[in-house]
């Protein structure tokens, strides 16, 4: 049996990932990650409505909050009791959990907080559970290149072809100046742009912060893969998907969300899935929603050739 923990699984890309697992692979053992123990026992119930009772005995609710290292650390103590001991290691985690912020108006910080090194903090705690050859799924978004291809190419390369970066290079370089920037009460929002700009970290406005965690989740599954060989890691986007994330943008538009052109959640585990269960070739990279490997620079469209590796 293969154990996999999905995070953020208690509804949207995270349910759907998890309803695939169940319903295509029935040799792997879900632990639904829910930051909210009700709502995961409500998704769970769902899931059992829509495929049986009898498929409660491969799936468990996994109370994590990503954002919490108490909580995280339950849940390493909860995986590793049910594992059993070294016999039976964990084969697969999927980082989905994520979003905009932590709800209503939030920070650049909190959006950092939430979508880059809440994944830093699960992915490092789960590592030493994690199996050789098991996997470790990114799921990060369109907006990591969408924010990089604005940046300078000192940028562009430090988060998508430096081999050897680190994730001291990530954090001193790309993350720091700019919440050292957006958070400096002296500057008018203007002024704050400017000194975004001048340090080559693209153009802020709009879900500036999210784009930007999620081009450094990038080049930190990079540098993760790097220091882990013997596990499989890459990160992907899941495509435009209608999710609590994108469905703000269709309310403001008066437009639907299939008139904007998002998808629904089904289709969003096409890339995580492949990278979590199929044959891969190459470690660290990042994929489109088509699951093919995808440039961290620059936007590549489904259905585009696949990227070759040549930067830029």
């Amino acid at each position: 049996m293969k154990h996999v923990v999905v995070t953020g699984a208690n509804k949207g890309i995270g349910l759907a990932i998890v309803k695939r697992l169940l319903k295509e692979y029935p040799d792997v053992h879900v632990f639904l990650g829910s930051r909210d123990c009700g709502r995961g026992k409500a998704a769970i119930e769902q899931i059992a409505m829509e495929m049986g009772e009898s498929i409660k005995s491969r799936v468990e609710l996994l109370e994590l909050d990503v954002i919490s290292d108490e909580s995280v650390q339950k849940a390493i103590e909860t995986v590793k009791k049910n594992l059993g001991g070294s016999a039976n290691l964990l084969y697969g985690l999927v980082n989905n959990a994520g979003g905009g912020g932590l709800g209503g108006e939030t920070s650049g910080k909190q959006t950092v907080e939430l979508n880059m090194y809440s994944v830093r903090r699960v992915s490092e705690a789960f590592l030493p559970l994690i199996q050789t050859k098991g996997r470790i799924v990114q799921v990060s978004s369109g907006a990591a290149p969408m924010f990089l291809q604005k940046c300078s190419e000192d940028i562009k390369e430090l988060l998508s072809n430096k081999q050897d970066v680190t994730w001291n290079d990530i954090e001193t370089k790309v993350i720091q100046p700019a919440l050292y920037i957006s958070e400096d009460a002296t500057l008018t929002e203007e002024e704050k742009a400017s000194k975004v700009a001048e340090k080559g970290l693209g153009e802020m406005g709009g879900m500036y912060f999210y784009g930007l965690a999620k081009a450094c989740v990038n080049a930190y599954t990079l540098f993760l893969s790097n220091q882990n060989p013997s596990i499989h890691m890459n990160s992907c986007s899941p495509g435009f998907i209608e999710t609590d994330l994108t469905r703000p943008f269709s309310e403001k538009s008066g437009r639907t969300p299939s008139e904007m052109g998002m998808l629904p959640v089904e289709k969003g585990t096409i890339a995580p899935i492949h990278l979590l269960m199929d044959d891969l070739k190459g470690n660290g990279r990042y994929y489109g929603s088509d699951a093919k490997r995808s440039p961290m620079h620059r936007t590549r469209s489904p259905g585009d050739p696949v990227y070759d590796g040549v930067f830029p």
